[in-house]
Parts: C-alpha cells; structure tokens; sequence
C-alpha cells in the first residue's frame, strides 16, 4: 500500500516579491490553491512522486499555448555589463531591442548564455522585467529560472510569472549531485508552482533525462510542455521524445548555437535556442524553411556554420560589440574559460567578413 502525504500550498498574489527599478505592469489573477504531492516512502518513479489522481491533466491554457506554440529562433541576449561588472541597463535595452529587431521569434533571458549562473537574485529579476517592458508583447518571453534547490527556482518562476514572462525554462538544480528522482520531483513541483508552459532544458552538464523518463514526465506534469534539448545526442534524442512523447509535447527546440539547424527542423523540432548575436541570420534561415525554401535556407546555413564553429561567450560578446549593440565585452568573474588567441581571432574576423553580408540588421 502506497503511503501519500498531500501538502496544501498557496501561491502568493501577482506582484508579490517585485525586484524595484522597473515598472512592470501586473499581472492580476485571483489567489488558488494547489496540490503538491509528495511521497512518504523510499522508491520513486515519475508516477509515484505525483499520482495522477491529484492533477488535472487537462493542459492549463494560456493565450500562446492555445493559439499559437512557441515556434522559431528564440534567441539568448547576454547580459550586458559595464567594465566594472556591474549591470549595463542601457545596453541591455540595445540588445534586447536588436534581438526582437533582427527577426528572432522569441527571447530567452537569462540562461547560460546570459551568464545567469553569475547574477546575483536581484539581478536575474530586474533582468526579466526588464525584458518583459522593452519586449512588450512583440514576441514571447521565455524567462530563465534555474536556481541552487527547488525553492530558489520555484521563486524566480513566481516572479517571472508575475512580471508578465510568457513561459520558463529551468534546468534542474545542480550545484550538488542530484538524482533522477529528486529530478522529477524538482519538475512537478516547477509544474504546480506556474500558470505557464515549463521548457525542460535537458542539458548534460546539469542532469540530461533519458527520453522514456522525459516522455512520461509531460504526460504526468500538464504545463511541461516543451524541452530543450542539449545532450550528448541531441538530435537523436529529440526524435525520440518526439516520438513518445506525442501530443503531451508541444515542442523541442534545440541548442549547440543552432549549429545543427537545418537537421533540427528536417527531424520536425520547434526551432532553436541561440545566442542572439546572428539571430538575424538564423531567424532568416528558419523563416525560409518554413517557406519551403530549403536550398535558399540550407545555401546561407552552409555560408554561416564555419562562423557558428568559433562561438563561445568571449567571441558571441565580442560580436554584439562588432554590431554596436552592445558597449563593451566585459565577463563577469570567475568566468574560467580560455579566451581565444590572436590566431583565433584571426580566423573568427576572416569568417565574419564573408559572411557581413548575410546580417540584415543594421544599427542606424
């Protein structure tokens, strides 16, 4: 006999927990209860963390998940910084502004990309609201909610709902080993905390799911409906979970910088999560594939890829500086990567020339 222990939660009202400095319209909803299932006994398994009886398994409905799914480039800004390291809002605005600019369909901010692993909670917050205003409903916002435990997450993804976020996206916590029960607990409990679609992104340097273990997990947490996905086999993985997931997935997306762009769509993946840096680039790539014009698609893919070879945080920095998008380049410390040589450098300005033509936002 299964032992349950049911624990009854509120949800704070819209507007609790508002970092100050930006002005977000709020977001007005009645106060509701939720169930939060959590199992007494030892074994756990997707199912036994959180029994069906207690969810209603009819998908929560918002605006862009009943009327139009995330689709397309949802391009990743990074997170402007002053030589100081301390936040630059003005260049924040600039490059949010670009990525919506360039094409891109979505805005995803901020995940690692982002540097979010470096922001204090503050910053994270001002970060989204910050998003939400200068987006203002042009394209979905995608509000990066990964966090040190359950609780911390949990928290940024109340915020980002009550700033006006259109989904999250959270890898699990990671900062400890962690296990794929405590997994599929941390998913459930994203799940029951938000009125909004959920992206798993399933990142192997955090904890990658197997795609049985993904595939039931949608079934079983009715707003986990996307995932992004970036393990040691994306693409094979993403066929899989496509296939047994069904319709309890609205999406998988890709991530790698849209490398494997044209294979992610070819397999009947949502679209990518990159940098925003090309977004103009790849937005173009994708909008032509979904015109049905693969070869003018795949021709400026092949133009782009050697380029897309050379992208890590110092060089996709460096580019939005290129563009004049951004101030400066500045990582904030630790950041322990290598920063590329002159001989990279080198290589990275020759393959950025040949392809200048291809960028169709210009600053003005």
């Amino acid at each position: 006999m299964r032992s349950w222990q049911l624990n009854v939660l509120p949800l704070p009202y819209a507007g609790e927990g508002r970092s100050e400095g930006v002005s977000v319209k709020p977001t007005i909803r009645p106060a509701r209860i939720i169930h939060r299932c959590v199992r007494v006994s030892t074994a756990v398994t997707c199912r036994n963390i959180c029994p069906r009886r207690f969810h209603n398994h009819q998908r929560r409905p918002t605006t862009l998940t009943q009327n139009k799914p995330f689709r397309g480039i949802y391009g990743i800004p990074p997170t402007p910084l002053n030589e100081d390291e301390t936040l630059d809002r003005k260049s924040l605005k600039s490059v949010l502004h670009f990525t919506v600019e360039a094409g891109c369909h979505g805005v995803v901010m901020p995940v690692m990309v982002s540097e979010f692993q470096v922001l204090t909670d503050d910053e994270r917050k001002e970060i989204v609201e910050t998003t939400v205003k200068v987006v203002a409903g042009r394209v979905p916002v995608v509000a990066g909610v990964t966090g040190l435990a359950n609780a911390h997450s949990i928290g940024l993804a109340r915020h980002a709902q009550d700033a006006g976020a259109d989904a999250v996206i959270a890898m699990p916590p990671h900062s400890k080993p962690t296990t794929e029960s405590e997994v599929l607990r941390f998913f459930h409990e994203l799940g029951a905390a938000v009125d909004l679609p959920v992206f798993v992104q399933n990142f192997g340097g955090a904890y990658a799911m197997p795609t049985d273990t993904l595939a039931q997990l949608a079934h079983d947490v009715p707003n986990l409906s996307y995932v992004k996905e970036e393990g040691s086999e994306p693409l094979q993985a993403a066929t899989r979970i496509i296939e047994k997931a069904g319709d309890d997935i609205l999406g998988v997306m890709g991530g790698f910088g849209a490398r494997m762009l044209m294979d992610e769509w070819r397999r009947g993946e949502a679209g990518n999560m990159p940098s925003s840096h090309y977004g103009d680039v790849h937005a173009n790539i994708w909008n032509l594939l979904e015109d049905g014009d693969e070869d003018g698609a795949r021709t400026i893919y092949e133009r782009i890829l050697p380029l897309l070879l050379h992208d890590d945080l110092f060089v996709l920095k460096e580019i939005f500086v290129r563009r004049g998008i951004i101030a400066n380049s500045t990582m904030r410390s630790p950041y322990g990567l290598p920063k590329p040589d002159q001989k990279a450098w080198d290589e990275i300005d020759h393959l950025y020339n040949r392809v200048s033509d291809l960028f169709t936002w210009k600053k003005s």
